[in-house]
């Protein structure tokens, strides 16, 4: 059990890091070698002992992060209403991506943020908003997923990918610039939650704009 716990710890410590240094450089700068000193690991194969590649590495970061979100995400869920069958696309969208822009990350702020951008911005996230993939560590995740779709079935599907798509991206880069003070000295302090709900106004309207 005590050996389960410390690999379950090293495999941790190895996500957080591959997160925070994609997070801070993108993602040619997480090799193997890189992600082990990172996490502090004096065995430089940690890394391919304990996901094999690189590219494993990366999923299981966004694994990890499924399930730390999993409770938030269960008590909006809760809190939207009886059921999510009847809830809008913002609704949907709010309960899947809000869970993210509130973790509490243990090195750098928001890094899963930076994290996922520079995953998109290489491609390599496929299709995360995919309402059949199955998560069976992340099984809150799936409720919204597929109210999303349903509620965006009205739109070509390349087109409700798209703007689930921009939706996501505008919160991302606007939480970007808030953690890098991108919105200018001259500016009054901002809040986190005032940003999120101002910029969800916005989400709202990119979901529910005809055609």
């Amino acid at each position: 059990m005590a050996s389960t716990s410390r690999s379950e710890t090293t495999r941790r410590q190895l996500c957080l890091a591959a997160e925070t240094l994609v997070a801070q450089s993108g993602i040619g700068v997480a090799t193997l070698r890189a992600v082990a000193i990172a996490a502090g690991q004096k065995n430089t194969a940690a890394v391919s002992y304990h996901f094999g590649s690189v590219e494993e590495l990366l999923r299981a970061v966004i694994d990890m992060r499924l399930r730390d979100t999993e409770a938030e995400r269960a008590r909006m869920i809760r809190e939207s209403g009886p059921s999510l069958e009847d809830a809008d696309a913002f609704t949907a969208w709010r309960c899947m991506m809000r869970p993210y822009f509130l973790l509490d990350d243990e090195q750098t702020p928001h890094a899963h943020i930076r994290f996922m951008m520079h995953m998109s911005a290489a491609g390599l996230l496929s299709d995360p908003f995919h309402a059949r993939i199955p998560r069976p560590r992340a099984p809150r995740i799936a409720a919204p997923l597929e109210r999303l779709h349903a509620a965006l079935a009205w739109l070509p599907p390349q087109l409700g990918r798209a703007r689930i798509a921009l939706a996501g991206a505008m919160m991302w880069n606007a939480v970007a610039l808030f953690d890098k003070h991108g919105f200018g000295e001259e500016q009054p302090a901002l809040e986190m939650e005032t940003l999120l709900t101002d910029v969800e106004k916005l989400v709202r309207l990119v979901l529910s704009a005809p055609v």
